[in-house]
């Protein structure tokens, strides 16, 4: 544990600092206000759901994209060398470090941009907090289990692809791709609930990828 909170806060600080994460933070709030100027007809659908969409995925791909080409980037430069020849709980620590802190980083952008959402839709749709509040809280489960699934995607196209272009490309395809799973059924199949469905779809593509990783970094000659 000792060894997972260092290595957590290092790379905290370094995620935090990248053009990415300022583009995140900066960026998916301010689509949240430009989202009520030209929003279309969404038959009722709050922003705040809209909203919920759009962070899922441009920061599941952003994240998915930023975790690809930075494993690639230090495995190019050996940076992960000492780390082979220890024990694997440091590996594991190591890994489970880059995904928790791409994954907060992004869920700060995420909570910041629905917030606005919220907000939005209180101004300007005259909706009553008691309609708003629900509604916040799913949001936030889809847009997280989306870039739960897309940052997991990103680490293991990082440990399998050795060239960062392709890294990013792959990284924008499937990171996307996938990580609507756990999006778009809830929100169109109206018997479904949007919030329930994403957080299971989440947990059990996360939990595979991760494992998948997990494995490959520990077995992988880097």
């Amino acid at each position: 544990m000792k060894n997972f909170n260092l290595l957590l806060k290092d790379e905290l600080s370094g995620f935090r600092k990248s053009k990415v994460m300022v583009i995140l933070i900066i960026g998916l709030p301010l689509i949240s206000v430009l989202m009520h100027y030209f929003q279309p007809d969404t038959e009722g659908m709050p922003l705040s759901m809209l909203v919920a969409l759009l962070v899922a995925s441009l920061g599941g791909t952003l994240a998915s994209v930023m975790l690809a080409t930075t494993i690639v980037s230090e495995r190019n430069r050996k940076v992960y060398d000492l780390f082979v020849i220890r024990d694997y709980n440091i590996r594991t620590s190591l890994m489970m470090a880059k995904f928790v802190s791409v994954y907060l980083c992004v869920a700060v952008a995420a909570a910041l941009s629905i917030s606005l959402g919220v907000l939005v839709d209180w101004y300007f749709q005259d909706m009553v907090p008691s309609q708003l509040l629900p509604g916040v809280g799913e949001s936030f489960a889809v847009s997280m289990s989306a870039i739960a699934i897309a940052c997991s995607i990103g680490m293991l196209i990082g440990l399998l692809i050795d060239s960062v272009p392709a890294a990013a490309i792959l990284a924008i395809y499937a990171g996307n791709q996938l990580s609507m799973l756990a999006v778009l059924p809830g929100v169109m199949i109206e018997s479904i609930n949007p919030a329930l469905f994403s957080i299971g779809v989440g947990i059990v593509l996360t939990s595979c990828f991760l494992i998948a990783d997990l494995m490959i970094f520990r077995r992988k000659r880097l």
